[in-house]
């Protein structure tokens, strides 16, 4: 599980270089304006909000990765100890293709939406994708399971609270959603992965 500790690394800061490419921006008053109420939301909700602007910028789109972002101010006793957070990165591709696509949350309603395609890129194969349909687990109860297979604890200086991702393990054809945390110490992240269609607890690989 070392190389999705890296990816975890990489996407808690990406937001810092997404913005920076927004020279591709499409954001749209029109998304703001659909945006739900609540300010906090679970991994499934963030998708679910996300999911019409992918649609609108192509009618293919599908789900390649949803993560939190690491910019809640301290709000709560523990930022997501309910299994939600408030800043979101939601990406979508367009299978066979290279096109790619990213949906930034802030404080729960859509910010920004970028179309992120490089050219120089490779497609991204069907197996890539996750189908909606197929996340019938969400971040709260996969929280309160992950906390009772393995000692994890809030982040306190960056990664903050406790940290929410799915992702699509080619390998083994499961859509993993991940729980995100640290050691007692807050020397190490430690995460606990679930298949997000069975609920089913996913021991890390060596």
């Amino acid at each position: 599980m070392k190389k999705i500790i890296l990816v975890v690394l990489l996407l808690l800061i990406s937001i810092c270089t997404f913005e920076k490419v927004s020279a591709h921006s499409l954001q749209s008053t029109e998304d703001r304006s659909e945006a739900v109420e609540y300010r906090e939301l679970s991994i499934r909700q963030a998708i679910k909000l996300a999911y019409s602007s992918a649609l609108k910028w192509n009618k293919n789109a599908q789900l390649l990765s949803a993560i939190n972002i690491d910019l809640d101010k301290k709000s709560r006793k523990t930022i997501g100890d309910n299994g939600k957070r408030k800043h979101w990165n939601i990406s979508f591709g367009v299978p066979d293709t290279n096109k790619f696509f990213l949906v930034t949350i802030h404080n729960g309603k859509i910010d920004k939406i970028n179309d992120l395609t490089n050219e120089d890129d490779s497609p991204y194969a069907k197996k890539e994708f996750i189908q909606i349909k197929d996340i019938k687990y969400d971040s709260p109860d996969l929280l309160k399971k992950a906390l009772k297979i393995r000692n994890i604890y809030p982040g306190k200086d960056w990664a903050k609270g406790y940290n929410f991702m799915l992702i699509k393990n080619t390998k083994k054809n499961i859509n993993l959603i991940l729980v995100i945390g640290w050691n007692s110490e807050q020397t190490k992240m430690k995460e606990v992965g679930f298949n997000a269609e069975t609920g089913e607890y996913i021991p890390p690989q060596n």
